[in-house]
């Protein structure tokens, strides 16, 4: 019997330029296996676009939530 262990990461890029945060988001999704989540809080319209896009292109799932975005893989 197999048991999968459900993880998540939390990062905070409120108030960080695209770039900051796209660096940031990047090196933490870096590591993520299948059933791990990334949960990203960020506060900046523009910020969450560029991350929806960014994550969307690489293959994970986003859902969003107000302020956060979760992604997984």
């Amino acid at each position: 019997m197999r048991t999968h262990v459900m993880a998540e990461t939390t990062v905070d890029v409120r108030d960080m330029l695209c770039a900051q945060a796209l660096a940031v988001v990047a090196r933490a999704a870096q590591p993520l296996h299948a059933g791990h989540t990334l949960k990203i809080l960020a506060n900046a319209e523009d910020v969450r676009h560029d991350l929806i896009v960014w994550a969307g292109a690489r293959g994970y799932l986003v859902a969003r939530d107000g302020h956060v975005l979760s992604l997984r893989k």
